[in-house]
């Protein structure tokens, strides 16, 4: 549910304030063609730590791991993510505002112009989340000639958590791909847990803070009548998402005492996953270039991108095709 009004100030700026309460689960499959969590549970009270058997993808038929065939080989999900997912529906109620500043000259479908929103958000008014969290969006449009516009588009945003556990659950952090930086998929960037050697990718975690830096000219296609709403575009991105604050020692969830030392995964007989993970948090700039094709549909405003990363991290996930329904670049 989300509530909000608007309180004009000047024909330029607005003033809106927000309340917001909704609820978020984290599901992990386990099934032969998902076996996200089917790593062996640790025998309780073992000394040194021993594991039950492997069941397979939720099959009732326990196997003995090996090196080559494991519930890390098979695709499983990190140990952050299992903790994430343990703790069930998480309900957050919060109250914000945003600070607008707008002097574009058509909200369809701009030319010149400015529009700014700094968004303040703090949970904490009942529910499980406690953060503070500012996002900031800024779009210049620029007449270039009478046909041709240019676009610059900032965007950044800052998560904080506080109370009796400071750090932020990873279903609250921001988990971004191409509405920040083109040709990456979605949660395609940021924080990883790289602790399975098997999972190429790995498993994203989300981040604390963001930056995004767009430019973009928009233009008529030759030969196509106005009549029609196409347009092409050509863009550069640039971003960054980092800044994971959440635990890297998940003793509690397996059964083992809290903060117990690290113990290496992968390995004989088991061959399961840590108790921790292994945290790959670059703050490398993703970079892309790309084309679209703009189209002003009856139905509202479509968008088809295609985008080429130029530099991007180890473990990011890219995505060259994007479609998007409603306004967007």
């Amino acid at each position: 549910m989300n509530l909000r009004l608007g309180v004009p100030i000047t024909d330029e700026f607005t003033f809106q304030p927000n309340y917001s309460v909704y609820a978020s689960k984290i599901s992990i499959p386990n099934t032969s063609d998902q076996p996200y969590t089917d790593c062996p549970t640790i025998i309780p009270g073992s000394n040194p730590v021993a594991f039950n058997p492997w069941f397979p993808g939720g099959s009732s038929t326990a196997l003995a791991p090996t090196v080559s065939n494991n519930c890390l080989t098979n695709g499983e999900a990190s140990i952050a993510i299992k903790q994430a997912a343990s703790e069930g529906l998480l309900v957050t109620s919060l109250v914000g505002y945003s600070l607008i500043w707008d002097t574009l000259d058509n909200r369809k479908d701009p030319s010149s112009g400015l529009f700014v929103n700094f968004h303040q958000d703090v949970a904490g008014v009942g529910g499980d989340s406690e953060f503070i969290r500012e996002t900031i969006d800024g779009r210049y449009y620029y007449p270039v000639t009478d046909d041709v516009v240019g676009i610059l588009h900032l965007q950044g945003g800052q998560i904080t958590g506080f109370g009796t556990d400071s750090s932020l659950p990873i279903i609250d952090n921001f988990n971004i791909g191409p509405t920040l930086v083109r040709g990456f998929a979605p949660g395609g960037i940021g924080p990883r847990d790289i602790s399975d050697p098997a999972n190429i990718s790995a498993n994203a975690l989300g981040g604390t803070t963001y930056w995004g830096a767009s430019a973009e000219a928009d233009f008529p296609l030759f030969g196509l009548p106005k009549e029609l709403g196409l347009r092409g575009a050509v863009f550069a991105d640039a971003g960054s998402l980092f800044g994971y604050s959440g635990q890297t020692n998940f003793s509690s969830l397996l059964g083992l005492p809290s903060k117990t030392p690290c113990y290496t995964g992968n390995a004989a007989p088991a061959y399961t996953q840590s108790n921790c993970i292994t945290l790959d948090d670059e703050r490398t700039i993703r970079t892309s270039v790309g084309v679209g094709l703009l189209w002003s549909s009856p139905l509202g405003p479509i968008r088809i991108d295609l985008a080429y990363p130029v530099i991007k991290g180890k473990y990011d996930q890219t995505q060259f095709f994007n479609f998007t329904g409603g306004a967007s670049f």
